[in-house]
């Protein structure tokens, strides 16, 4: 008789084993398998040179001073950008010299422009397969004369 209770106990711990690891298995097992948490990736922001910009006014030409930074989080945008550096020069010299200098004295106007460059090179860059997204563009000094 013990040895048919033993043998009935140990049957009934068996299969509540594995029923519980049954029902709990896809918990138990995805907790072995997840994989590390993807850290999120900290901006880094790329200064350009400064460089100058002609800009029509009403009786003479103006000229800008222009320095800004691409703040990105792409993983090898120092190399795209370095290399995409010419075509982001002009396409900015191209921006600016399209507008008048009453257009770049407005207050508040310094965001409008630096979203406008932001939308304005990213696209560029898209155009010209260069693997960069852009997350902002900021101007660090602009001096208009």
């Amino acid at each position: 008789m013990k040895k048919n209770l033993k043998s009935i106990l140990l049957i009934l711990t068996f299969t509540a084993g594995a029923f519980y690891a049954g029902w709990q298995g896809p918990t138990l097992l995805s907790a072995w398998q997840t994989q590390p948490e993807a850290r999120e990736i900290e901006p880094v922001f790329y200064p350009l040179e400064r460089f100058v910009i002609s800009v029509p006014g009403d009786k003479q030409q103006h000229y800008v001073l222009l320095e800004l930074a691409l703040k990105t989080r792409s993983a090898d945008a120092q190399l795209q950008l370095q290399r995409a550096d010419p075509l982001v020069r002009n396409t900015l010299m191209k921006m600016f010299a399209a507008k008048k200098v009453q257009e770049l004295n407005q207050p508040g106007n310094l965001e409008l422009l630096q979203n406008e460059a932001q939308v304005l090179l990213s696209q560029v860059l898209k155009d010209n397969q260069f693997a960069v997204q852009l997350d902002d563009v900021l101007f660090t000094r602009l001096v208009i004369q």
